[in-house]
């Protein structure tokens, strides 16, 4: 089989979607963490429908969406998001790509190269389904070796820096790469190209198109960008003749010497390799120093923060999780306010500590004094705008004085990057609704797509969901915002007429997550769902689905999935003779393995309407007489515990969770909203639930 043909396998496109899945979560994976739950829900139907495209050349690549992230140096660096078919073919391509590279590469690990660290996809099934290896490990073995080297007589240390890397990498030298050094095939090659030129343009902006830059965000560009660097790594530490240690971390490149001139002949050799690959070196951030103290260089003893991390996490007594002891605090915000001394004969720690106030912001606990530093410093703090406003969302979300801030903020004409409004309305959708800051938000070019994504919640939040048609009418077809406003207006409506109209006319959207969308969305409604027709009109994605045969569904996953030898001594169509019933029946096991991962309370909801059904059918075929109409009232007066004593205590214990935490009950017996089910407790219910369909099975008196 050559690499195309194993690019287009199902299993190399399903590894491809649970490394998407396993990525770590931010802000990049956040966007596109909903379409993660679409297309899991028909997961191998949509990967067939996508595999297909491929094949018939039908598939087309669309431009990224770009997201501006500002930088310390008030520049910013460009975020590439992807619709997330392109995501899945591209983290599929470098799939293969990964395996072909990993023999060559492999023995660079842990030597030369410390970062991205890749799992070959012939490693074992826990670890395979994560891209990379844990990145902790990696960068403790980094500063590791950094010491070593220094202690080895190696004192002097040069950083060499590569300007804008990822937007400079050059298609055609990468892939003379990835065809000569590692013998990725011309088919793959020409896919890849394809892609990573459409990904170069903007969908919100006029733009051109260029044969330069791969997009930052995919775990997929990290890869190749470790490609491209790994020549450079290998021309200077095998060619060179030069007495030098050489380390390098994703693009942080590190150089040991003995003697100060070796140093600055190791930059200019880097200078010239990195010109080689169309690459420029960023003059500003090169350095040759004489290292004293290597470990306060690397700063490994300055910020030993897992210990605090693990008293955050933990719940002990007279302290709950995710809060730190009174000491802990005080000694992290000390160092944390010693950051903001500008008086360099005071300070200890360095001014303006990008890890000290990173970390800081997400472990500290409620105290005035942060809160009054961070709001007038906040201008030097806009690489860590996030962690600010999420400080002050967990301990001041209704503060006067912080809403005041942050709507000042909203309101500055003078505003420098937008990253930072779009991030104000993610974290504080709350914020009372102001007519000028809508309008002025509204009326900005599309390139500033993602404060309209995050506007969306903010407008939900404050009930003006009739606004959502301004921001469709100025996203420009932007996925992403239509997604969101999908979303609301499906789950706002009460109206069953609208929502299944509103759903069957995106079934029939031109843009297959959006087709999608509305097939997940009608699995919320599972009636909207049974009622849904094979139609000619639907997207390639539903019709594959939709005109699937479903009939067999109970029987295949009892047989299949759970393990149950026998399924049809109960569900056969002598049992089922309606076949409505049995259709209801159907879907409803369905829709609680298709939820039940993704939103567990939806799930249970299902699962007890399937066990409704079976229990009413038990009790139709053994002539047992129903106490009452109700299903839980039934389950307590045990009628069916002689003949089935477990399916009678475990559906008794199901029911109650669905009525304890489900959203068929939005408040509890107290009037507090209630806590939905969550993955663990299901999973507990589920095991059960087998156990019940065992029984029911074995059973031979229907």
């Amino acid at each position: 089989m050559n690499q195309y043909d194993k690019l287009l396998t199902l299993e190399n496109f399903e590894l491809a979607f649970y490394r998407l899945k396993t990525a770590q979560r931010n802000l990049y994976k956040s966007i596109y963490y909903s379409d993660l739950k679409i297309f899991e829900t028909f997961l191998q139907s949509n990967i067939q429908t996508l595999i297909e495209q491929l094949k018939t050349k039908t598939y087309k690549p669309e431009r990224a969406h770009k997201i501006f992230i500002p930088k310390k140096n008030e520049l910013v660096r460009p975020l590439s998001m992807l619709k997330f078919t392109d995501l899945l073919v591209y983290q599929a391509i470098v799939n293969i790509v990964a395996d072909s590279a990993y023999d060559k590469i492999a023995p660079l690990y842990g030597n030369t190269i410390f970062g991205n660290i890749v799992n070959p996809s012939s490693t074992n099934e826990v670890d395979k389904i994560f891209f990379f290896q844990p990145w902790k490990k990696s960068w403790k073995k980094f500063s590791e070796r950094s010491i070593k080297y220094f202690e080895e007589g190696y004192k002097y240390l040069s950083e060499f820096d590569i300007a804008s890397f990822f937007d400079t990498i050059d298609h055609s030298i990468l892939f003379q790469i990835l065809k000569k050094n590692y013998g990725i095939e011309d088919s793959v090659i020409d896919l890849l190209d394809s892609c990573l030129e459409t990904w170069t343009g903007d969908f919100n902006h006029k733009t051109f198109i260029s044969k330069h830059g791969i997009p930052q965000g995919p775990l997929a560009s990290a890869f190749l960008a470790d490609l491209y660097l790994i020549y450079l790594d290998d021309e200077i530490t095998t060619k060179g003749k030069l007495e030098i240690k050489y380390l390098r971390y994703v693009d942080d490149i590190r150089i040991f010497s003995k003697d100060k001139k070796v140093s600055r002949k190791a930059i200019a050799a880097l200078d010239l390799i990195s010109r080689d690959l169309g690459l420029i070196p960023q003059g500003g951030k090169i350095f040759t120093k004489e290292v004293v103290d290597i470990k306060k260089e690397l700063k490994v003893q300055n910020n030993k923060f897992s210990a605090i991390n693990k008293e955050y996490l933990k719940e002990t007594d007279g302290k709950s999780s995710k809060k730190l002891k009174a000491k802990t605090h005080r000694q992290l915000k000390k160092r944390f306010l010693d950051c903001f001394e500008i008086d360099d004969n005071k300070r200890k720690e360095d001014y303006l500590d990008k890890t000290i106030i990173g970390f800081s912001l997400f472990k500290l606990n409620k105290d005035k004094e942060v809160k009054d530093i961070i709001i007038l410093n906040y201008e030097l703090l806009l690489t860590q705008f996030e962690g600010i406003l999420f400080y002050l969302q967990k301990h001041y979300k209704n503060s006067a004085d912080v809403l005041s801030f942050l709507n000042s903020v909203l309101t500055d004409e003078d505003i420098l990057f937008h990253h930072l409004t779009a991030l104000i309305f993610k974290w504080f959708p709350n914020i009372e609704f102001n007519e000028k800051i809508f309008e002025k938000y509204i009326s900005k070019g599309n390139r500033n797509w993602l404060v309209r994504y995050y506007m969306i919640d903010w407008l939900y939040h404050n009930k003006k969901n009739e606004l959502f048609e301004l921001l469709l009418v100025e996203n420009g077809g932007n996925y992403f915002i239509e997604r969101k406003i999908n979303d609301y207006k499906f789950i706002s409506s009460t109206d069953n007429t609208f929502k299944k109209l509103f759903t069957i006319r995106l079934l029939k959207n031109k843009k297959d997550l959006l087709a999608l969308q509305g097939l997940y969305l009608s699995l919320r409604n599972l009636s909207i769902f049974i009622g849904l027709e094979a139609n000619n009109d639907y997207n390639s994605y539903v019709k594959r689905i939709k005109g699937g045969a479903f009939e067999d569904y109970i029987i295949q996953t009892l047989k299949n999935v759970y393990n149950i030898p026998n399924p049809e001594t109960f569900f056969n169509r002598t049992i089922w003779d309606n076949d409505e019933i049995y259709d209801v029946l159907n879907e409803s096991l369905l829709a609680y393995e298709k939820f039940r991962y993704s939103e567990p309370s939806i799930s249970i909801l299902n699962l007890n309407t399937f066990n409704n059904l079976c229990f009413d059918k038990i009790c139709e075929r053994l002539n047992i007489n129903k106490p009452a109409n109700e299903f839980g009232v039934n389950l307590d007066a045990r009628i069916i515990n002689e003949e089935l004593p477990k399916t009678n205590r475990y559906w008794l214990e199901i029911n109650s969770k669905r009525n304890q935490k489900t959203e068929a009950h939005p408040y509890d017996k107290y009037g507090k909203v209630r806590v939905k089910i969550d993955k663990n407790e299901l999973n507990k219910l589920h095991g059960k639930q087998i156990e019940s369909l065992k029984e029911i099975c074995l059973y031979r008196k229907y």
